[in-house]
């Protein structure tokens, strides 16, 4: 009896499913960059008030924020449509993640919340990209 974990049938299998969690889990991190960059461009003050930052004024700050996570957001669509072909803008999401993690902490107050949840989906994200290249890679003996 042969195990079943050494077919390369198997192995297939784990990495569609490496790539449908990997692409679930930032697709949901870019629909959440999309809001928050929408609100940011239409609704500023509201966006100030809710994450209990300073009241912008002027509010041209705030949606230029907004206007660069639209931006930064759709440079990560080719990541997210063929990760495994198109891994640079996946890598360096993961490292500007982190980046972003830092600039949050220093800035400190309301803004440790953005270094938490940035800093966890770049750990997330990061992980979840190496089972997926991990799992390819074990489709190819």
């Amino acid at each position: 009896m042969s195990d079943v974990t050494l077919t390369i049938g198997w192995n297939e299998a784990q990495t569609a499913r490496a790539l449908r969690i990997y692409r679930l889990v930032l697709g949901f991190n870019m629909l959440g960059h999309l809001a928050i960059g929408l609100a940011c461009i239409f609704c500023p003050l509201w966006v100030s008030q809710t994450l209990g930052l300073p009241e912008p004024i002027p509010t041209g700050w705030v949606r230029g924020w907004g206007a660069m996570l639209l931006l930064v957001t759709m440079l990560y669509i080719p990541g997210l449509l063929d990760p495994l072909i198109t891994r640079a803008p996946n890598v360096i999401g993961v490292l500007g993640r982190y980046w972003m993690m830092l600039i949050w902490i220093f800035c400190g107050g309301s803004f440790l919340w953005f270094a938490l949840i940035d800093g966890a989906f770049a750990t997330l994200l990061g992980l979840l990209y190496r089972r997926l290249l991990m799992a390819k890679l074990m489709t190819h003996p």
